[in-house]
């Protein structure tokens, strides 16, 4: 199996939900991947940061720099903290522009993933994206 660490954008992300074919390998990593998301800081986990229409608690901080976003995100729980992770590899860096070009539903149909994720789960991952694409409104 692909060392994690070294999974840093969504080629590699790919390669190794393909390497763990069954679903229980799959979330097996997205659990992995979790720990490797920075936790935000305690102040940072504020009402205004969080992330409404997901069930966990889950933060989202945007930042600009020279055109491009990063994104710190953290939750309460392991899975939506890997699904985070997920998100920062496709959205990390990337400019206004790139962000809104990017399919999240063809990325996720190619990783597999939506199809075993619950709906809550599923709507609380698509509000992070959401967010994320919101960044047009920034200015």
């Amino acid at each position: 199996m692909q060392q994690l660490t070294s999974i840093s954008n969504f080629e590699q992300l790919e390669n190794a939900f393909i390497e763990n074919k069954s679903w229980d390998k799959q979330y097996r990593l997205i659990i992995q991947l979790g720990k490797l998301l920075d936790s935000l800081p305690e102040l940072l986990k504020s009402e205004a940061n969080q992330v409404k229409g997901c069930e966990s608690l889950a933060w989202l901080v945007i930042s600009e720099q020279n055109g491009h976003y990063d994104f710190a995100m953290d939750s309460d729980t392991r899975v939506v903290k890997g699904l985070m992770k997920i998100v920062s590899l496709i959205f990390q860096g990337k400019t206004k522009q790139q962000i809104q070009q990017i399919d999240c539903n063809e990325l996720f149909k190619r990783l597999g993933l939506l199809s075993h994720l619950s709906p809550s789960r599923a709507n609380g991952l698509f509000a992070i994206i959401h967010n994320i694409k919101g960044v047009n409104h920034i200015d």
